[in-house]
């Protein structure tokens, strides 16, 4: 499912999460909390849940949370913004046994509350193990050999459990990004960016358009000893004249595809791009974006539906 508490893929946050997981993607922002939110309510079967997701993705929902129903079908609650839920037209399912039971309208919920209480640590990679629970009300598990990252889910930023999330950090784990100079696009909760200077970068500029991602971001990046740079706006923010060695872009191909000639630009000679937050079918669309502005896939890993991309500019 798409892009921010990430919710994870199958795979993607440890029991009891199947029971009923928070998932809100791994390519929004929002907050955890709003004033006043639509629901509906989705009977899903399980062989369409992605394409499903995705598709609410593209029609703005803010999150998603997911519990096995009676039928044999998920249960899929999607939240939107107050007055934005009654538009959301998904009858073109019903051959394909996707089907609206409830609308309703809430005030203020803290929605992520349930998916708190039952988190628990996750291991990605060989290296990473992420801890998505509170820090006040949990202690820092041990991470053994591995390096651990404390990304509460207290915001629909992303905690590293979805698909998306979890192939990006992957691949700049096998990266080795020691001693680059690295630019976060769309940070969502910085766990890219923490993780990037966990793994020895040298330094990290990450940005969001959402300001209050960019405050999360910095909060995480306390919480995890490192020091990103961090702000709210656009890739003009940036002072005239900046490069970097790598780009990670775990954001909606088509939010981000008029700007991947200018995150190209500002990659040194040679540099290297993560492109997350594919679906397979997006696949010929992002790499020719992506190839038009001089970067060509040197790697990628996939997990369901989702596919990511390393990518490399001429030496």
């Amino acid at each position: 499912m798409r892009r921010g508490v990430d919710g994870g893929g199958r795979d993607g946050i440890p029991p009891p999460a199947r029971a009923s997981r928070a998932r809100t993607g791994g390519r929004r922002t929002m907050s955890g909390e709003m004033s006043a939110y639509d629901r509906l309510t989705i009977l899903v079967p399980p062989a369409v849940e992605e394409s499903v997701a995705a598709e609410l993705w593209r029609r703005g929902t803010l999150g998603l949370e997911l519990a096995d129903a009676a039928d044999g079908r998920l249960r899929v609650e999607a939240y939107f913004p107050a007055g934005a839920g009654g538009a959301v037209d998904l009858s073109a399912w019903r051959g394909r046994g996707v089907e609206v039971v409830a609308a309703e309208t809430f005030a203020e919920r803290d929605w992520l509350a349930a998916y708190r209480a039952q988190a628990r640590p996750f291991d990605v990679g060989r290296r990473l193990r992420v801890d998505p629970r509170d820090p006040s009300a949990a202690t820092p598990p041990s991470a053994g050999d591995r390096v651990l990252l404390r990304i509460p889910a207290r915001t629909a930023f992303g905690t590293g459990s979805h698909e998306s999330t979890r192939l990006a950090l992957e691949l700049l784990e096998a990266l080795e990004p020691a001693g680059l100079e690295v630019l976060d696009v769309g940070t969502g909760s910085g766990i890219l960016a923490c993780a990037a200077l966990r793994f020895g970068a040298r330094a990290v500029v990450g940005f969001d358009l959402d300001p209050a991602a960019a405050l999360i971001a910095g909060q995480n990046a306390r919480l995890n000893a490192v020091a990103p740079r961090l702000f709210a706006g656009r890739l003009a923010a940036l002072r005239r004249g900046r490069r970097f060695d790598l780009a990670l872009v775990n954001v909606l191909p088509g939010k981000i595809r008029r700007e991947v000639p200018r995150i190209a630009g500002l990659l040194r000679r040679g540099g290297r791009a993560i492109s997350s937050g594919n679906l397979e079918g997006e696949r010929v669309s992002v790499l020719a974006a992506w190839a038009g502005a001089g970067l060509e896939p040197v790697a990628e890993r996939r997990a369901g539906e989702w596919i990511a991309f390393l990518l490399a500019g001429r030496p």
